[in-house]
């Protein structure tokens, strides 16, 4: 099924590597190179391997793009990944929208589920960026050319500015099946890149979400929907359909109304809220300000937080 041609208006203007060097403003034999092989600037030098800490604990592999790279990359995402409608429900590395729009639609609701996708960018194949962008109206050649530029080792790379766009062209089925699921409930559904927040309205404490009695789930695939199932059961199964895992480290993640709920790491029981020990945590740093005791890397964390918090106090109502 070509999914992408229904759903957004084709920017390439044409199918071919030349209709491609004229949208990237690039000589149509320099983007060749990357046909069959990688330019020579390219082999073996375009990516550096890095880790950083991630918010939950552990480490992230990351693999950043050489500077020509990324600035080749920069030009794809600009010129042909950006103009393109990504899901609503989809709110990471989306223009115009951020960690407060992620959260919002779950504040003040009965139950929300956290579930994290296991190595989300290493789990998206090259074969599946081609996919995308064959659906998109390109060539077979243009298409590998593209691909060739965006992925690296087979698959997507943490850490090069096309992926988190890609990312979200990929995940755009799995986001119409949970929003068309989440519906069903009476629930509401976002993803920021890896981070799936569900969240439904108030049930008894012991009773369990179940679909409707009558009919399958919608978008569940007849051999394996049916009433009986639970929604927990229904979300793995949707997350695998898509090629997908659940990070199992962290389960699945249910809160109901006497716990903290959260959603991208903001509290939502009531209204979307930093939690309580960072803005402890600001108010202490801005203190320590005060008094001159904050070095360099400390001005530039509390700036960080104290745009979040004004952030949340400006699109929280």
């Amino acid at each position: 099924m070509n999914l992408f041609k229904s759903l957004f208006n084709t920017v390439s203007g044409g199918r071919s590597p030349a209709d491609l060097a004229k949208w990237l403003d690039l000589p149509e034999a320099e983007l060749r190179e990357w046909l069959t092989n990688k330019p020579a600037w390219a082999r073996g030098y375009e990516y550096a391997r890095f880790s950083i800490p991630k918010r939950r604990g552990g480490v992230r592999a990351i693999e950043a793009p050489n500077k020509k790279l990324k600035a080749l990359q920069r030009r794809i995402l600009r010129r042909l990944l950006n103009p393109l409608k990504f899901h609503p429900a989809a709110t990471g590395f989306v223009p115009g929208r951020s960690i407060v729009d992620n959260a919002r639609p779950h504040a003040g609701r009965g139950v929300v589920i956290n579930i994290d996708l296991a190595e989300f960018f290493p789990t998206i194949t090259a074969e599946r960026v081609t996919q995308v962008f064959r659906s998109l109206g390109w060539g077979a050649e243009a298409a590998t050319i593209l691909t060739n530029i965006c992925a690296y080792e087979g698959r997507l790379p943490q850490g090069a500015p096309t992926s988190p766009a890609l990312s979200n062209l990929i995940c755009r089925k799995l986001d119409e099946r949970f929003s068309a699921l989440v519906k069903r409930y009476k629930g509401q559904y976002t993803r920021y890149a890896d981070d799936i927040t569900f969240s439904f309205p108030g049930l008894g404490r012991n009773k369990r979400l179940r679909p409707k009695p009558k009919g399958r789930p919608p978008l569940a695939r007849p051999a394996q929907g049916g009433p009986g199932r639970t929604l927990l059961t229904l979300i793995k199964t949707i997350v695998e359909e898509e090629g997908f895992r659940i990070q199992m480290k962290k389960k699945v993640r249910v809160q109901r109304p006497h716990q903290r709920q959260t959603a991208t790491g903001l509290v939502v029981n009531r209204q979307v809220n930093l939690p309580r020990t960072t803005r402890r945590l600001i108010r202490a740093m801005q203190h320590r300000q005060r008094l001159d005791q904050l070095d360099a890397e400390g001005q530039r964390r509390l700036k960080g937080l104290e745009a979040l918090m004004d952030m949340v106090s400006r699109q929280r109502g």
